[in-house]
């Protein structure tokens, strides 16, 4: 009874507003990441991107999730090459992806950072990861219980941990602006008059007419953002790169060198 609720649950998602914009979000994302690149490999980890729907022919996009109810519903619906591993421990080769998408996972792995120096790790030298996050703690709610969240981001908390995981940041905008205000409003009245939470009530499917009307809202935010960032919303994305290693000379000054020369055989001066 419990894995048939789930399947629901992920079947309601997959056609809602939010999974609809996420995608296009990503879509374009490894789109612009691997431009007049031929051969590429993308790890889709959560498996929100549905990269096999791009028309890219010389793409091999991985989806890996930890989940396997969420991989057996994704299998069911067509999705190819999918994997069940952790963040903390990907189960890839290092320096082996030529771009990294992670939709709304973050929030749910235990220890944020060490999946993000996992990511870091299986990308290649100047590749790069776009991830989105739910933003704002204060926004906190059943949603996030039912979904299996643990936290949710700032713009600036996001940046930051990015930078400890050794990305170098390209570009941290929020999204779903217009959505924001109804949730502020939402969340308030929550906490006033409600206090338990009802884990099937948190799942309520959205009406048709409203998904239609936010996926065109965030189309347009999505075409706003690319020319600047986004100063609120409910999901926080970000943009990063593995930085590339550069070889350096190192200049030894002349009186540290004449200690590492090889000691004179004994016997000679």
């Amino acid at each position: 009874m419990e894995t048939q609720f789930e399947f629901e649950s992920l079947r309601r998602e997959a056609s809602s507003w939010w999974h609809i914009a996420q995608r296009k979000l990503l879509q374009e994302a490894v789109a612009h990441a691997l431009h007049n690149k031929h051969k590429a490999r993308v790890l889709d980890f959560g498996g929100r991107a549905e990269l096999h729907t791009l028309a890219l022919p010389q793409l091999r996009c991985l989806n890996a999730h930890p989940s396997l109810p969420l991989l057996a519903f994704q299998q069911i619906h067509g999705h190819p090459n999918l994997i069940c591993t952790s963040a903390e421990e990907l189960g890839f080769a290092s320096n082996s992806f030529d771009a990294v998408v992670a939709g709304d996972i973050l929030q749910t792995v235990p220890d944020d950072l060490s999946a993000l120096r996992g990511l870091r790790r299986v990308l290649k030298d100047g590749a790069m990861l776009c991830l989105t996050v739910p933003a704002y703690p204060s926004l906190w709610g059943e949603k996030d219980e039912a979904s299996g969240s643990r936290r949710r981001y700032t713009a600036t908390e996001l940046r930051r941990k990015l930078n400890n995981a050794g990305f170098e940041v390209m570009r941290v905008s929020y999204f779903v602006a217009s959505g924001f205000i109804p949730a502020v409003i939402e969340r308030i009245g929550k906490n006033i008059f409600t206090k338990a939470i009802d884990r099937k009530a948190a799942s309520v499917r959205p009406s048709n007419w409203t998904d239609a009307a936010m996926v065109l809202l965030l189309d347009c935010e999505r075409n706003v953002m690319r020319m600047i960032n986004l100063p609120f919303g409910t999901r926080v994305v970000c943009w990063a790169r593995k930085p590339a290693l550069v070889a350096e000379r190192v200049t030894v000054p002349a009186w540290e060198r004449q200690w590492t020369r090889s000691p004179l055989p004994q016997g000679m001066s």
